[in-house]
């Protein structure tokens, strides 16, 4: 993967996570291929550069031990912490940080692709409630690690000599199944550059979305579908949007039905997480 392209969206995903959850501090790394490793590169809320470009190995401190065991691992407070190895704490006291909760990005089924953390500065749970704002995140941001990982595969394999190609000659004819999966990762991503690269794979404009073999726009929000949307990226329930906007909670469902068949998302949720990823609320 381009470490410039993985970078990016991996400070998006940071950025996003400390908006969901109300945190200060973030940082994350993308696994290496020997799965025994990551580089610390994309931060947000730090005051100093201990923690840039960091190499934290498997088993050692909260976020190795998320790698070693491919799942979150936490402390409450970090100085005091037993369980962990101390050999990160010369990059983590400069930061001054308390409590950190580190969760593995990964698709189900599949091994992570990075490390990300959640940090702040004195004691905090991290609660059910924590966990359940951070889910839709991290999916997400797996989801657009995972296209960037499936488009570099595609493009640096050779084509086959016994595959066809299409009239240009340029590019394989995918399977049916790539195909409707690329195009499923094609919807859960926003990074432009990655969307046009499997535009150009699937044979499709970049505003098309193969799904299941079926192609679909998605059109421009109405007002009432933004207002719904931006009500559900602040946490409100549909009662709650109805009160605040003078709508039946049934009126509020039919907006968000069609908000979230515009912007491909599976949930109301995820529906808030992407019109904010499109700078639409």
């Amino acid at each position: 993967m381009s470490r410039a392209t993985t970078t990016a969206a991996l400070n998006r995903g940071v950025g996003e996570a400390l908006r969901q959850t109300g945190l200060s501090v973030g940082f994350a790394g993308l696994i290496g291929q020997d799965r025994r490793s990551f580089v610390i590169s994309a931060l947000r809320g730090t005051r100093t550069g201990s923690l840039a470009n960091l190499t934290v190995r498997a088993g050692e401190g909260v976020g190795g031990k998320t790698l070693a065991m491919g799942r979150p691992a936490s402390v409450a407070d970090y100085r005091s912490a037993r369980g962990i190895t101390r050999r990160y704490d010369g990059s983590v006291s400069p930061e001054e940080l308390v409590s950190v909760l580190s969760v593995p990005v990964g698709l189900p089924g599949r091994e992570p692709l990075a490390v990300l953390y959640l940090a702040e500065r004195t004691r905090t749970d991290f609660g059910t409630v924590l966990a359940q704002r951070l889910r839709p995140v991290v999916t997400a941001l797996a989801h657009e690690l995972h296209v960037e990982a499936e488009v570099a595969r595609r493009t640096a394999t050779p084509p086959d000599p016994g595959v066809a190609v299409g009239a240009a000659g340029a590019e394989p004819v995918l399977d049916p199944g790539l195909r409707a999966e690329l195009g499923d990762l094609m919807a859960t991503t926003t990074d432009p550059q990655v969307r046009e690269r499997l535009a150009r794979l699937l044979g499709t404009g970049a505003g098309a979305v193969e799904d299941g073999g079926r192609d679909r726009t998605a059109g421009p929000l109405t007002p009432r579908e933004l207002d719904v949307v931006r009500g559900a990226a602040d946490g409100c329930s549909n009662a709650e949007i109805a009160r605040r906007l003078g709508l039946t909670e049934g009126t509020v469902k039919s907006y968000m039905k069609g908000a979230m068949a515009k912007l491909g998302a599976e949930n109301r949720v995820r529906a808030g997480l992407l019109a904010r990823r499109h700078g639409l609320i």
